[in-house]
């Protein structure tokens, strides 16, 4: 039992799970019927993916272990090396037999992430202890995460690519919201982050910046492609809800505890956007509101 747990607690599936969200949204994205979403690409995606994810966070988890020793919030994943390292060869290996068997660019598509997440991650010398560095690699890394799901089902094309910068741009600001959740123990290890390097107060700016350039951009997607318009108009809403929500606790006094709140907010914000979504995509939104 104490291996199972260290397995569960290296592999950070709850993290995982929620990065699941932007590859499907693009798999969702890219359908054309309900149907399509329980064919065995799908099927097979599903658990690729969710294994690529589980080998990045164990190689972050590996590559962190002296950093995390500071962070009170990553207390469990200490001493796991062992199971950071099977954890990360079993998944890695998984995710890359899965992918080839849907199609063999996935594969491809799969390495160059992985590499990027090493980049980012590299002890000491990774794009995580550079300011802005470590935010470019997470806006590359979603348009490549969001263009894998969407690659499932249909060729990519200038649509989809357009849809993913919304995603990338909305998850390079919840990461630069998770730098000012990570201030304090990011700065007794060293790390140079954004929010170290440049200060809470500023780097909140930027988060409140980003959050609104991905709502805007996304309206201004679904009015340039009236098409899109159902499907964007639910996470268009959801920006402007998230946006009023950091205006009335912009003045508030910040902190772990701040941040913490708002990444809860507006996680359950984007998924129930995302939940209207694919609900709008397959014309079942009528059928519930009649």
């Amino acid at each position: 039992m104490n291996k199972l747990s260290s397995f569960i607690k290296s592999s950070r599936f709850a993290e995982v799970s929620i990065l699941l969200g932007f590859p499907m949204i693009g798999l969702f994205f890219a359908s054309q019927s309900a149907s399509q979403l329980v064919s065995l690409p799908v099927i097979l995606f599903a658990a690729a993916i969710f294994s690529l994810f589980t080998a990045i966070y164990a190689f972050n988890g590996l590559a962190g272990i002296e950093d995390d020793f500071h962070n009170s919030r990553l207390s469990d994943l200490k001493g796991k090396r062992t199971s950071f390292i099977v954890t990360l060869v079993v998944s890695l290996s998984i995710s890359l037999v899965l992918f080839f068997l849907i199609k063999p660019a996935l594969s491809l598509f799969s390495l160059v992430s992985f590499t990027l997440w090493c980049i980012y991650s590299f002890p000491k010398k990774g794009f995580k202890y550079r300011p802005v560095l470590g935010t470019l690699i997470h806006f590359a890394g979603q348009i490549i995460h969001f263009m894998m799901g969407c690659a499932v089902l249909r060729p990519l094309d200038a649509e989809s690519w357009a849809a993913s910068v919304y995603f990338a741009l909305l998850f390079s600001a919840g990461h630069i919201n998770h730098e000012l959740i990570d201030h304090d123990a990011d700065e007794k290890a060293g790390i140079r982050t954004g929010a170290v390097c440049f200060g809470v107060g500023t780097w909140e700016k930027v988060s409140f910046f980003l959050f609104s350039l991905a709502a805007f951009y996304i309206a201004a997607l679904a009015f340039a492609k009236p098409g899109l318009l159902a499907i964007c108009l639910p996470f268009a809403c959801a920006g402007t809800v998230h946006i009023v929500f950091k205006i009335c606790t912009l003045k508030k006094p910040s902190g772990q505890s701040k941040f913490l709140k708002e990444r809860s907010f507006y996680r359950i914000v984007y998924f129930v956007a995302g939940i209207l979504f694919i609900l709008v995509k397959f014309g079942m939104f009528n059928l519930i509101i009649q």
